[in-house]
């Protein structure tokens, strides 16, 4: 069941490994966008192939810098639970009852340690993460056969910002897609304790 705890986030397949995307002229910055609205939420899903392979829906909320996302896999069945604050990602594996640590994950994924948790925030708020080339030079050996990239690709009009993320690791023939399919801007606030306590109980 490992393969389902750690089908995470982002990135892409072309050199180099960062492309930054245009950004609309009518699209709110990230702060502007915290200014206006209180929290975030929505649905997307999670595809993986290489050595993890699979696809796993989610629904997301987030609040001021932390998140939380409740996975479910094809059958329905809540298999994870993820909460993400600005220095850290916790996950637990409900099918296992397995708890995993952001060093584990990360272990897994050395992109995350390009990859902040609050630019996961970010990205569930529609805004692109800002990377410099050298932000990969963390990856030592592996920075060449690693890369990031962000799309808009939206069928809604009322879905703006960016909405696909992609990671591609070509050592090992791994990538990891997150696409949204919704997200709506609320001006009220939502009870991100409850989840917490939920991924603890």
């Amino acid at each position: 069941m490992k393969k389902i705890l750690f089908l995470t986030f982002f990135a892409a397949c072309t050199y180099p490994p960062y492309r930054p995307v245009p950004v609309p002229t009518d699209l709110p910055s990230y702060s502007e966008l915290k200014n206006s609205f209180i929290s975030c939420g929505g649905r997307g899903n999670i595809s993986s192939t290489g050595n993890f392979s699979g696809k796993l829906s989610f629904s997301f909320l987030s609040q001021n810098d932390s998140s939380f996302f409740q996975f479910q896999d094809a059958l329905g069945r809540k298999t994870l639970l993820m909460w993400i604050t600005p220095e850290s990602v916790n996950a637990w594996n409900i099918l296992e009852n397995r708890y995993y640590e952001y060093d584990a994950i990360r272990d897994f994924f050395p992109f995350l340690q390009v990859v902040k948790p609050d630019d996961i925030t970010k990205f569930l708020w529609g805004i692109e993460p800002e990377y410099l080339e050298q932000d990969f030079t963390v990856l030592k050996e592996n920075s060449v056969t690693m890369s990031i990239s962000f799309e808009t690709e939206s069928v809604e009009k009322t879905l703006k910002g960016i909405t696909k993320a992609v990671f591609n690791n070509s050592a090992n023939h791994q990538k990891v897609v997150i696409r949204l399919s919704s997200r709506i801007h609320n001006v009220t606030p939502v009870d991100l304790a409850k989840a917490w306590d939920l991924m603890h109980s």
